[in-house]
């Protein structure tokens, strides 16, 4: 709804068009756009992208918490911050598409970005990098 009633108004009123959202988006995090705002923004409707941010879940789809905190990583830092991804089933989650990239021979990272970059509908994505080691992943 909000995203029809600002291209109406924008029409209405001859004022530049919105071109992209940034919304959560990754193998964790789908169901808010996939469900609520895919249709709407296709092409053939008001062709809007997505910009979608944390395709990594906060670090957690690159299966580095797999094993618990890790000292001075975001989600250690900073408890209850992204707890959507701290639970039973994020986890469970993790763990599979963890083992689906190893037997392609891909890390999770390149399987969590590569899938969102295969989206139809996401224009990019933004990463939080921390370091240069994962920003070369």
């Amino acid at each position: 709804f909000g995203v029809m009633s600002f291209i109406r108004a924008a029409e209405e009123h001859g004022l530049p068009r919105i071109v992209s959202i940034q919304n959560s988006y990754s193998l964790l995090v789908r169901m808010g756009y996939e469900t609520d705002l895919a249709e709407v923004c296709c092409k053939k409707n008001v062709n809007v992208g997505l910009l979608a941010y944390s395709p990594l879940a906060g670090g957690v789809l690159s299966a580095k918490y797999l094993e618990g905190d890790i000292p001075g990583a975001r989600l250690s830092l900073f408890p209850g911050f992204m707890s959507r991804y701290r639970n039973s089933s994020s986890e469970s989650a993790t763990r599979e598409y963890a083992e689906l990239a190893k037997q392609h021979g891909l890390t999770p990272t390149e399987l969590a970005i590569g899938w969102c970059r295969s989206r139809w509908f996401v224009t990019s994505s933004i990463i939080g990098a921390t370091s240069m080691s994962q920003l070369k992943e």
